[in-house]
């Protein structure tokens, strides 16, 4: 069998300071198939990675296309969105016939004239292939899911687990389920449930723990091929914004329908609960006095590079320096400028230096400090937390003052595991505390050798307080801007 597999990916921050063109696609690398055989390039295939090792392990014939991935931030530049929308389809097209194809994407990509990139995609992929062609497409379960998705797609899965653990198991998944519909051997039809909420869900964590897992004994039932949550991307303003149940039957779409909405509807009753507990950054320095010996690893939730945000805010660093609180690790500040400055200063080199609130006001005021430059590398990187991909994080300079040392880096990216400290020059777990600006994805890294995570909301981009931002689009009521019984 001949398949088609293409990866084009974007989480598109609303609110998000930070402009996204072609050369944010660049930044974290593009595979082209006029570089030659994807097994030479295997890390740039990013998520396709494992479409193409289902090919090759099944004996199909596999084209790669264009695989593109930017870090999240404001929708992307128009005219970039749609050379590279135009590369994929003319590498589909030039790849006909084919059997399947299986597309990864986000799910929250939205572009200058597109709110909604994945259902403008689908739908030209769908006019290239016709009616019959099956078309697969896993996605992130912040995914913000519409109707034009749902229409030109046979099969759409989004990984179920928070950190984002599972996309191998999943796109197994995805790749069984295409693979019979292509034989005919089933007929998939998407049964869909909208749930008018917006927020971040913790999978690792009870209610949500045994949420997912109601969800993957039901998709045991005869007939059922698969059962997502789509927690949505609560940063991206526009109609469809929020989340949903979907479950894929064999042709079974009264019976499909009926769990979604029963699922939907269990899961809009324990939305209040799901929300993880935080701080604030005046309650972080009496909580860490609480905490027994080891290393306390600190999220700073609203300043994820993840999810859009600049990554150089100094609420936290300001905190633990007013509480003075030291042998502290924090990382990482998104700052090429003060990495160009430690640079040219050197390793042991004693300086003033400006650290972060250089994006935005959601970045917080600039801190002036005395710094001593304890460590520089030229390249860092870390593996990713799904597939173990090495992500690279571009140089990274280690920077000590009042006993807390603060990790720059080039490329904006969230800390996946230790390594990336360790790529770095610092040793996480020699720490008393290890702040990483990030929500959620770092816990399956760092979780269980720390003898304690807090999770802090602090101002920044991320915010958990939805009602601070400035929605104009999205549809309304939804929870929790509004009261809303379903």
């Amino acid at each position: 069998m001949r398949c088609f597999i293409a990866f084009f990916a974007h989480e598109s921050n609303s609110f998000s300071p930070i402009p996204t063109d072609l050369s944010s696609f660049e930044e974290i690398g593009l595979y082209k198939p006029a570089m030659g055989d994807p097994a030479d390039h295997l890390p740039l295939l990013k998520g396709a990675i494992d479409f193409y090792r289902e090919a090759q392990k099944r004996g199909h014939t596999a084209i790669v296309g264009t695989c593109a991935l930017a870090q999240p931030s404001a929708p992307c530049r128009r005219k970039d969105y749609e050379y590279l929308r135009d590369t994929i389809l003319s590498e589909l097209k030039a790849a006909a016939p084919v059997d399947m194809v299986f597309l990864m994407m986000h799910g929250a990509m939205m572009a200058q004239g597109y709110d909604d990139c994945e259902g403008d995609m689908l739908a030209r992929v769908r006019q290239i292939l016709g009616p019959d062609i099956p078309v697969g497409v896993l996605l992130d379960l912040h995914g913000n899911i519409t109707e034009a998705m749902i229409r030109n797609a046979t099969a759409l899965i989004p990984c179920k687990e928070y950190p984002h653990t599972d996309f191998a198991d999943r796109a197994k998944e995805l790749y069984d389920l295409i693979e019979q519909a292509a034989k005919g051997s089933i007929s998939p039809v998407i049964s869909f449930f909208r749930i008018p909420a917006l927020g971040l869900f913790h999978t690792t964590h009870s209610p949500m723990r045994e949420f997912v897992d109601t969800m993957m004994a039901q998709e045991q039932e005869e007939g059922i091929l698969s059962v997502s949550l789509a927690h949505g991307f609560p940063w991206a303003d526009f109609k469809d914004t929020g989340a949903c149940m979907m479950v894929i039957t064999d042709n079974q779409k009264d019976k499909g329908d009926k769990i979604a909405e029963k699922l939907g509807r269990e899961f809009f009753a324990l939305k209040e609960q799901a929300v993880p507990h935080t701080l604030t950054p005046q309650e972080l320095i009496p909580a860490l006095k609480n905490v027994k010996d080891g290393t306390v690893v600190i999220a700073d939730m609203a300043d994820n590079p993840g999810g859009g945000a600049g990554s150089d805010s100094t609420f936290i660093l300001d905190a633990l320096i007013r509480g003075g609180i030291k042998n502290a690790l924090i990382g990482f500040l998104w700052d090429p400028v003060g990495l160009n400055i430690a640079f040219a200063a050197g390793k042991g080199a004693t300086l003033p230096m400006r650290i972060g609130g250089k994006i935005g006001p959601f970045s917080g005021p600039p801190l002036d400090l005395e710094v001593t430059v304890k460590e520089l590398r030229s390249q860092a990187g870390q593996p990713h937390i799904s597939d173990g991909t090495w992500c690279n994080l571009g140089r990274t300079a280690i920077l000590e003052t009042h006993g807390i040392e603060i990790v720059l880096n080039e490329i904006r990216q969230q800390p996946f595991r230790p390594e990336a400290f360790i790529a770095a020059g610092a040793d996480p777990w020699s720490k008393r505390v290890v702040v990483v600006k990030s929500s959620f994805h770092f816990y399956a890294g760092f979780a269980d050798k720390a003898a304690e995570v807090l999770f802090v909301d602090s101002p920044g981009t991320l915010n958990g307080d939805a009602t601070t931002r400035p929605y104009k689009h999205i549809t309304r009521p939804i929870w929790p801007l509004d009261p809303v019984e379903l």
